[in-house]
């Protein structure tokens, strides 16, 4: 069950971030008499309904008694440049390369889930600062001190013995989690949530 959930962690996180591999576009260039329009999408259907969108636009141009907004895309598209020899159409696909400018020292980066520190009790915190005076090797999570709260890895793997972890604690950890989140920072000044209790202190 571990495993699973830090598969679920790690799908999450992947689902959140831009694509590491090259996507496919449509893309559509309208020459016209006021210039030049482009229309991306990334299927041949949506980029033909873009288009159909700028030909109802300009339908009167042809003098067709039809209802533009009667006609299919495909339709609309075909006879409007097909009567408007001025106007030309142009598509293509383009692969679009992911950009790793801001990465070019291969750096790693992880997902974190900022909460606010009420969402534990005072013994809670005091436990987490007894952790801190222990190797980390002996402490039931893997944590840091933030000097407003601490900074604490959610993945099950990293669990040290989990009868150690009181339940405020392992919430917040499952809650951090299911955000698709690696880590959790308890902070003062973190946002809190209606979905895990709060406790003053």
């Amino acid at each position: 069950m571990e495993v699973v959930a830090d598969l679920d962690a790690a799908i999450a996180c992947i689902e959140q971030r831009p694509a590491p591999w090259s996507v496919a576009v449509h893309l559509a260039t309208i020459g016209h008499g006021t210039g030049t329009s482009v229309a991306v999408a990334l299927s041949h259907k949506a980029l033909l309904n873009k288009v159909a969108v700028f030909c109802r636009t300009q339908w009167a141009e042809i003098n067709d008694p039809r209802d533009p907004a009667l006609l299919d895309s495909q339709t609309l598209v075909r006879d409007y440049f097909d009567r408007h020899q001025e106007d030309q159409l142009t598509s293509r696909i383009e692969l679009i390369d992911p950009d790793f400018d801001d990465d070019a020292n291969g750096l790693e980066t992880g997902n974190y889930l900022a909460l606010s520190s009420s969402h534990i009790s005072w013994q809670t915190t005091v436990k987490i600062d007894k952790w801190l005076t222990l190797d980390p090797s002996d402490r039931p999570v893997s944590v840091a001190d933030t000097h407003y709260g601490w900074f604490i890895c959610a993945l099950r793997s990293s669990f040290g013995d989990y009868l150690e972890i009181p339940d405020d604690l392992f919430h917040a950890l499952t809650f951090a989690r299911d955000q698709g989140c690696t880590y959790l920072l308890l902070d003062r000044d973190a946002p809190a949530t209606d979905r895990l209790p709060c406790f003053e202190w």
